[in-house]
C-alpha cells in the first residue's frame, strides 16, 4: 500500500501566490523521484482548467492526463504553508498535496484526506503542526479521521434564500437531479435545509433523504467565492420548476415510451414495445429474478479495490449515458429523465466517498458498494411520501448495475409461482429463456432486447407470446398485477378493463382456431393465391428436432446448427459421434433435404478445448469459417462425418461467416479433399450470407456454390453496426430495416444471374412481416423455428406474390424499420395477422 514518508512532507514554507506554491510542491515531487520536471507545467495547466482546492485549507494540485508519461512513479508529497496561500476562493490553502498518478495507488491516501475535510479543527491543526509525523499518521491511516460523509450534510454559514419544493411531488428524482446539475456548476458550498435536516445540494441521495414533499418550504444556503452567483442560479432553477413539466401526469397516465399501433384499442395502460413472438395472453405479471450477486467482505489490496470500484462506476455511468441518450431520442426528455437521475445517483459524492472509505478499512469494493447503496435505499424506502420512497427502487437498480461488475454471479433462477404468469424482465439470457416452462409462462415482456435477440428467437421456438424493448416502465409493475400481453400488437396492457379482457379472450379463441386450422393444413405447400411457391423449412439444433420439423410440416431443414455437439463438454466430439447424430437426422427427414452448417463458434462461447482467447469484440473475431481454418483438424473431422451421412439422404453443407472468395475457395478445397478420401458422391455446397462483404461479392461467390442462405440476424447487426444483444441498441437492430432489405435484394439479384436459389434462416424469416417481404424480394426458401412452420405456410397461402413483390419494392424506399412494418400492416391487414 502507498505510504507517505517523512521526506515527502515539507513544513513551514511560504509562497506569494498559488502558482509559486504549485511550483514548490512540484519541485518537492521531483526531489522525491515522483515526476520529471516537465510535469510541473502540466500541474499549472490543470489549475487553469479546473481548480484543485478541496476546502478546509487543503488543495491537491496534479497534472493533466496527457502528461502521465512524465510521472516516474505514483505518490504524493505534502507541502505546508502555515500562513496560507490564496487559492482563488477567498480561503487560504495551508496543506498542498501534490499528486503524481501513474496508477491508482494514491486513491487510498486521498480517501483518508477526505476525512480531514470533514473536521475543520483537524485540518487547522495539520496546517500549523511542526511535527511531520502528525500528517503522516493521518495520510497513512494510522490516525482516525472524521467520516467522509459527515460534512456534506452539515449546516453552513452564508447567504440564504427561501424556496418551495416543486409541486405536486416535491424534491423527487427528476427535480433533485436538476438541482444537483445546477449546484455542481459552482465551487461554492451549497446546502438545502428542510425542517431540522440539511442536505448537500451536490448529492442526489442527500437531497432525496430530505423527504421534501410538494409545496414544502426549503432554505438554500451558499458560501464560497461564487456563492452569490450560485444562489441566483438556484433561485432561477426553482422558479423554472426544476425540470418538472407544467402539467404532471400520474405514473399510470404517463405516455408509453413507444407509440402503440393506431389500430390497437385498449382501455388499460398500454406499454408499447416490439412484437417478438405472436399470441395473446392474460394473467398476473411476475418479475424475473436470475442472478445472485455474492461478494467477499474483505480484500487484501485496497488500492486494487479502489480501482475496481472506480472502473465499475465509470462503466455503469457509460451504460446509463447511452440509455439516457437512446430513450431521449425515442421518448423525449421527460421519459428519459429517470436515466439521468440514475447517472447522478452514481456520481453522488457522499455515496462514492463512503464506499471508498470502507475500502480503506479493508473491505472489498463489492462489499463496500453494496453496504452503502443498500443502507441509503433502505432510508429512502422509509420516507412518508410514496413517490420519494419509490426512488429506493431506482437506487437499488443503480446499485445492482455496479455490483454486477464487482461481484461473483451465481447463475440461479428464482422459482416461479405455482400459477401461470406473464414474465417481466430487464432482458433474458438465451439460457434463461430456454429453461422456461411454457406451461408456467403465459408470455414474456422485456424492457430491453430486440426482435432479433436470442430471447425473441427462443420465445418463438417455444411458442410463447413475447414483447421486447418495452422500456423500463414494465419493471414498475407489481407482482400479481393483471395484464394482457399482446404479442401480435407488440404491447403489454396493465390493469385491463373488462372490455379489454373480453377482447383478449376473443383474440385467444381466434388465435387458437387459426392455429388449429394451420395445424390441419401444415402439410400443404406454401403456394400463394397467384400460384407462386415458397418452400418453408425448419431450423433445428439436435437430432430429436428433426422428427419434430417433419411433423410440423417442414419441407426440409434449412439450418441444422451443429454447435450442439461441441458445447458444454471437455473434449470435442469424434467422427463417430458426429456421424451417428447426422445420420439420425438424415434418416428422420425421410428423403427431405437437410442443410448441415459447419461449426459456427466464436470467442463469445466458452469452449475450453478450443483454447480461444477472450476477444474484445468476438463478433468481429475468429468465428465461423475462420475458426474452422484455425482448427482444420476439427473441420476435417466434421466434414468426414457429414459426407458419410450424405449417403443416407440429401445432405447439403453450408459454410458460415464467409467474407471473401478466397475463404470459400479454401473451404471447398478442404471439403473436396475429404470427399475424395471417402470416395462418396458430391453434395450441394452453400454459404451463409451474413456479412456485408459477402453481399458485395455475391456475384463472384454465386459462381462457386449451389445456394445462398441469408442469416438475417447477423447480417442485421453487421449492416447496422448494432449488437443485437446490446442493452440499448438491440431494439433498433431490426432485420426489416430498409438497409438490410436492400442487402437481401442485392444478394437475390446476384443469385438469379448465376442460376442459384436463395434461402433465409434468420429470425426475420419467421416474422409475419418478414416472411412476406423476403418472399417478395425473391427468397425461395424460408427456414424458421419449428412452431412457426404451419403459420408461415398459412400466411403465404393467404397472399398474392404480386402484392408481396410490390410491397417489398416500396419497403426499400422506406426510412426505417418502423415505416416498413407500418407499410406491411397496412397492405396485409387481413392476411393472417401480418404485422
Amino acid at each position: 500500500m502507498l505510504q507517505v514518508s517523512e521526506s515527502q512532507v515539507r513544513l513551514g514554507l511560504s509562497a506569494p501566490d498559488k502558482t509559486e506554491a504549485i511550483r514548490i510542491a512540484g519541485r518537492a515531487m521531483v526531489d522525491s523521484g515522483l515526476i520529471d520536471p516537465g510535469y510541473i507545467d502540466s500541474m499549472l495547466g490543470r489549475e487553469a482548467v479546473s481548480g484543485t482546492y478541496l476546502g478546509s485549507g487543503i488543495a491537491i494540485p496534479h497534472g493533466l492526463p496527457e502528461a502521465r508519461d512524465l510521472v516516474r512513479r505514483t505518490g504524493v508529497v505534502v507541502v505546508q504553508f502555515p500562513q496560507g496561500v490564496d487559492w482563488g476562493g477567498g480561503e487560504p490553502a495551508r496543506l498542498v498535496v501534490g499528486i503524481a498518478a501513474k496508477s491508482d495507488e494514491h486513491i487510498a491516501v486521498l480517501q483518508r484526506l477526505t476525512g480531514v475535510l470533514g473536521d475543520p479543527a483537524e485540518a487547522a491543526r495539520l496546517g500549523n503542526t511542526s511535527d511531520p509525523r502528525a500528517i503522516m499518521a493521518v495520510l497513512n491511516g494510522e490516525a482516525p479521521t472524521a467520516p467522509a460523509s459527515e460534512p456534506v450534510a452539515a449546516p453552513i454559514d452564508g447567504n440564504s434564500i427561501a424556496v418551495t419544493a416543486p409541486s405536486p411531488h416535491g424534491l423527487h428524482a427528476r427535480p433533485a437531479t436538476a438541482l444537483v446539475e445546477v449546484a455542481k456548476r459552482f465551487r461554492a458550498e451549497i446546502a438545502v435545509r428542510h425542517g431540522g435536516t440539511t442536505a448537500n445540494a451536490k448529492s442526489l441521495i442527500s437531497l432525496l433523504r430530505l423527504g421534501a414533499s410538494g409545496g414544502q418550504p426549503l432554505t438554500v444556503t451558499t458560501a464560497g467565492e461564487d456563492a452569490a452567483a450560485a444562489l441566483q442560479a438556484i433561485r432561477a432553477a426553482f422558479e423554472a420548476g426544476l425540470d418538472e413539466p407544467v402539467s404532471m401526469a400520474t405514473p399510470a397516465e404517463e405516455p408509453a415510451p413507444r407509440a402503440a399501433p393506431a389500430d390497437l384499442d385498449y382501455d388499460g395502460r398500454v406499454i408499447a414495445g416490439i412484437s417478438a413472438s405472436p399470441g395473446v395472453s392474460t394473467g398476473p405479471v411476475w418479475k424475473f429474478q436470475r442472478e445472485e450477486l455474492t461478494v467477499a467482505e474483505t480484500a487484501p489490496d485496497p488500492a486494487a479495490q479502489h480501482r475496481r470500484l472506480d472502473q465499475a462506476l465509470a462503466a455503469a455511468a457509460a451504460d446509463l449515458r447511452n440509455l439516457h441518450e437512446e430513450f431521449w431520442k425515442k421518448a423525449g426528455a421527460a421519459k428519459a429523465a429517470i436515466f439521468k437521475a440514475h447517472q447522478e445517483l452514481l456520481d453522488d459524492p457522499e455515496m462514492v466517498a463512503e464506499a471508498h472509505a470502507l475500502i480503506g478499512q479493508g473491505k472489498s469494493a463489492g462489499w463496500a458498494w453494496r453496504a452503502v447503496y443498500e443502507e441509503r435505499a433502505g432510508t429512502l424506502a422509509q420516507l412518508a411520501d410514496p413517490l420519494l420512497a419509490g426512488r429506493a427502487a431506482d437506487l437499488s437498480d443503480v446499485g445492482r448495475r455496479v455490483l454486477r461488475l464487482l461481484a461473483a454471479v451465481a447463475e440461479t433462477m428464482a422459482a416461479l409461482p405455482d400459477h401461470p404468469v406473464i414474465l417481466l424482465a430487464e432482458d433474458l439470457e438465451p439460457s434463461d429463456t430456454a429453461k422456461l416452462d411454457p406451461a408456467k409462462v403465459l408470455g414474456l415482456c422485456t424492457a430491453g432486447g430486440g426482435a432479433t435477440s436470442h430471447t425473441a428467437i427462443i420465445a418463438r421456438s417455444l411458442d410463447i407470446p413475447a414483447v421486447v424493448a418495452a422500456g423500463p416502465s414494465v419493471l414498475d409493475l407489481e407482482n400479481g398485477r393483471t395484464a394482457i400481453l399482446d404479442g401480435d400488437g407488440g404491447v403489454l396492457v396493465a390493469d385491463p378493463s373488462e372490455r379489454d379482457r373480453g377482447r383478449a379472450a376473443e383474440a385467444r379463441i381466434k388465435v387458437g382456431e387459426r392455429r388449429e386450422a394451420e395445424r390441419l393444413d401444415r402439410y400443404k405447400p406454401a403456394i400463394t393465391t397467384d400460384g407462386r411457391r415458397v418452400e418453408v423449412a425448419a431450423n433445428i439444433s439436435d437430432p430429436a428436432e428433426a422428427v419434430q420439423a417433419v411433423e410440423a410440416g417442414g419441407e426440409g431443414v434449412g439450418l441444422m446448427r451443429t454447435e450442439f455437439l461441441f458445447l458444454q463438454r471437455d473434449l470435442p466430439p469424434d467422427e463417430e459421434e458426429q456421424f451417428a447424430a447426422y445420420q439420425t437426422m438424415v434418416r428422420a427427414m425421410n428423403g427431405l433435404p437437410i442443410i448441415l452448417r459447419t461449426l459456427d463458434i466464436g470467442g463469445d462461447k466458452n469452449v475450453p478445448y478450443l483454447r480461444m482467447p477472450a476477444e474484445g469484440n468476438p463478433f468481429l473475431g475468429v468465428r465461423g469459417i475462420r475458426l474452422c481454418f484455425e482448427r482444420e483438424d476439427l473441420f476435417r473431422t466434421q466434414l468426414r462425418a457429414m459426407l458419410r451421412a450424405s449417403v443416407e439422404g440429401p445432405v447439403r453443407i453450408m459454410y458460415p461467416m464467409i467474407a471473401a472468395p478466397a475463404e470459400l475457395e479454401r473451404a471447398k478445397a478442404i471439403t473436396e479433399a475429404v470427399r475424395q478420401e471417402l470416395n462418396v458422391p458430391p453434395v450441394e455446397l452453400g454459404i451463409m450470407i451474413e456479412v456485408p462483404s459477402a453481399v458485395m461479392m455475391a456475384d463472384r461467390l454465386a459462381r462457386e456454390v449451389s445456394f445462398f442462405s441469408i442469416g438475417t440476424n447477423d447480417l442485421t447487426q453487421y449492416v447496422l453496426a448494432m449488437d443485437r444483444l446490446h442493452p440499448v441498441l438491440a431494439p433498433q437492430a431490426d432485420g426489416l430495416h430498409p438497409a438490410v432489405l436492400r442487402m437481401v435484394e442485392r444478394t437475390v439479384d446476384a443469385a438469379r444471374r448465376a442460376g442459384i436459389w436463395v434461402g433465409a434462416c434468420g429470425g426475420v424469416a419467421g416474422d409475419p412481416a418478414g416472411a412476406v417481404l423476403l418472399s417478395g424480394l425473391g427468397v425461395a426458401e424460408l427456414s424458421v423455428a419449428i412452431p412457426a412452420v404451419p403459420s408461415v405456410k398459412a400466411r403465404l397461402r393467404a397472399i398474392a406474390m404480386a402484392d408481396a413483390e410490390r410491397t417489398a419494392r416500396d419497403a426499400l424506399d422506406c426510412a426505417d424499420a418502423g415505416e416498413v412494418r407500418a407499410l406491411v400492416r397496412q397492405r396485409f391487414a387481413d392476411a393472417g395477422g401480418v404485422s
